[in-house]
C-alpha cells in the first residue's frame, strides 16, 4: 500500500496548479485552503507540513482546490473575510469587501478624529486635532450600499459613530449584513434598511447624518465582461455595474447627499481610478460642497472622493 501524501506535497502541488491558473499569491492561497480543510491556523499548519494528509482531508482539499481553480473566491470557500478589526461572514450574497474599502473607512476615522466639536463655528477652517485621545463619536452616519455591512459595522465597532443607518437594494446583502451584525452584537447601533425605489426614499424627512459613506457600484457596463471570473461570475452584479460610464449611482448620491448631511458633515465615496475629475465636477456643480478632494489609495490611484459641507 502506498504511503499517503504529506501536507507539504499536497500544498506544493496545489500552489503549482493555482499559479498555472493565473491566481496571484498562489502559494499563500494554497496554504489558506489547506488550513481551512485541516482546521489549523496557518502558522500551525506550516510547522507540521511533514505529517501525512489523511484520505478524508485529501479529498476535501481536492474539492476546495477545484472550486478555487474554477473561479470561486477564496473568501467564499473559507466562509469569512477579515475587514479592519472585524471577521465577517462572506458568501455570494454580497460583494467581498476589498482592502481599498478599508482605506475608505480610515478616511472617515481620521476625519472624525480631527473635526471640530459639534457647534464649533469654523466652516472652511482646517480642523485641528483635539487633545483628547478618544474624540466624541459622530452622532449618526449613513452607509449607502452596505453589502456585507463592512463599513457600517466598522464605524460602530470602532466607535466612530454612535449610530449607523445602512441601506442596500439587495435583500440577500441585507441578510448577510444582519448575520454579521448579530455575530458582532451591534443590533442596537446599526439599523439595516432596504432601498425599494430610491436611496433617499429609504430615509425619513428629518434624518440628518454627520457622515455619508458609500462604496457604490462604479464599474462601467462595458468593463463587466472583462472582470476576473471570481468577480464577474460569483459576486452580485448589482454591486458592480454602475451604468454606461460607471457613475449612475454616484450621481444619485451626489445629488441628494448635501440635503441629508448635518452642518459640518461630509460625504465619502469610493470611486474607480479615472473617475476623479468627473466626480469632482459633479460635486462642485451642486454648489453645496465648498471642500472637495480626490484622494489616492495605497497604490497611488485616485480612489476616493471626500466632500465637506
Amino acid at each position: 500500500m502506498s504511503e499517503p501524501p504529506t501536507r507539504r506535497g499536497a500544498l506544493e502541488g496545489a500552489a503549482r496548479d493555482l499559479e498555472a491558473a493565473g491566481v496571484e499569491s498562489a502559494r499563500l492561497e494554497a496554504e489558506r485552503l489547506l488550513a481551512h480543510v485541516t482546521g489549523l491556523e496557518r502558522a500551525e499548519l506550516l510547522r507540521r507540513l511533514d505529517l501525512p494528509l489523511p484520505p478524508g482531508e485529501a479529498g476535501a482539499f481536492a474539492r476546495v482546490l477545484s472550486r478555487r481553480l474554477t473561479g470561486t473566491p477564496l473568501q467564499h470557500i473559507e466562509g469569512s473575510v477579515e475587514f479592519r478589526e472585524l471577521v465577517l461572514v462572506c458568501d455570494a450574497r454580497a460583494l467581498v469587501p476589498r482592502p481599498e474599502t478599508e482605506q475608505l473607512v480610515d478616511l472617515v476615522v481620521r476625519w472624525q478624529r480631527e473635526r471640530p466639536p459639534a457647534g464649533d463655528p469654523s466652516p472652511g477652517v482646517r480642523p485641528v486635532p483635539r487633545p483628547s485621545s478618544r474624540p466624541a463619536a459622530l452622532r449618526a452616519a449613513l452607509d449607502i450600499g452596505t453589502g456585507s455591512g463592512a463599513i457600517a459595522l466598522s464605524l460602530a465597532a470602532e466607535d466612530v459613530a454612535a449610530a449607523v443607518v445602512a441601506l442596500d437594494v439587495s435583500a440577500d446583502a441585507l441578510s448577510q449584513a444582519a448575520e454579521n451584525r448579530s455575530r458582532l452584537g451591534l443590533e442596537g447601533r446599526v439599523e439595516l434598511r432596504p432601498c425599494r425605489s430610491s436611496i433617499w426614499d429609504a430615509l425619513r424627512d428629518d434624518e440628518r447624518f454627520d457622515a455619508i459613506v458609500s462604496n457604490p457600484p462604479y464599474v462601467r457596463d462595458d468593463e463587466v465582461p472583462a472582470l476576473r471570473p471570481e468577480v464577474r461570475v460569483h459576486e452580485p452584479p448589482e454591486a458592480l455595474s454602475g451604468g454606461e460610464d460607471g457613475l449612475d449611482v454616484i450621481r444619485t448620491i451626489v445629488a441628494g447627499a448635501a440635503d441629508r448631511l448635518a452642518p459640518g458633515g461630509a460625504l465619502f465615496l469610493e470611486i474607480a481610478p479615472g473617475q476623479g475629475d468627473e466626480v469632482r465636477r459633479l460635486l462642485r456643480e451642486t454648489g453645496r460642497f465648498p471642500r472637495v478632494e480626490i484622494r489616492r489609495d495605497l497604490a497611488g490611484r485616485e480612489r476616493f472622493a471626500v466632500a465637506g459641507t
